[in-house]
């Protein structure tokens, strides 16, 4: 079960839509709970607090039922949940505990801030300069948790998709 991950806008989700049949993708955790939400009629800003825990849980459920399935990508680990964590001020000592358990194959991919690929959205709302404070939030995430990261280049989609397939396959 591998990860691809990097601060919001650096290409994960149209990435991952273009690894191919043969590999299982994990959609991201936190875009989930902000959809959730607002399908639900609440659009109001979700406390940091009651976020992190919750995207803790969903990305640890999301790893349970993932486990063991062969060529697995997730958008995001549970690292991730750490990188929020501090990025949001708050405790991530579970999130840090839960890495260490719930372990990814590595190396993971990282995919760094690119401000010529950087749009906001409904979900994705944080300005670039933040984009880069968070990419150091997730560098500190996977490092503190005994990560191996290996950051994919910048170049065409097909380049990173090549990239990222040869990462998958010299893992199995």
């Amino acid at each position: 079960m591998h990860v691809l991950t990097g601060a919001p806008g650096t290409g994960k989700t149209t990435l991952l839509r273009l690894l191919g049949d043969d590999v299982v993708t994990v959609d991201e955790p936190a875009r989930e709970i902000l959809a959730e939400r607002r399908a639900g009629g609440d659009d109001s800003q979700i406390e940091a607090a009651e976020f992190v825990p919750l995207l803790l849980q969903r990305s640890i459920e999301k790893y349970e039922a993932h486990s063991g399935l062969p060529q697995t990508v997730f958008d995001r680990g549970i690292p991730d949940c750490a990188a929020y964590a501090w990025h949001l001020g708050v405790d991530a000592s579970d999130a840090v505990d839960a890495a260490g358990r719930y372990r990814h194959a590595e190396p993971v991919v990282l995919l760094t801030p690119w401000e010529d690929i950087y749009t906001t959205d409904d979900e994705r709302t944080m300005g670039f300069d933040l984009v880069e404070v968070f990419h150091g939030h997730l560098v500190r995430a996977y490092a503190s948790t005994g990560y191996d990261l290996v950051e994919a280049p910048r170049g065409s989609i097909e380049e990173r998709v090549r990239f990222i397939r040869s990462v998958l396959d010299q893992a199995v």
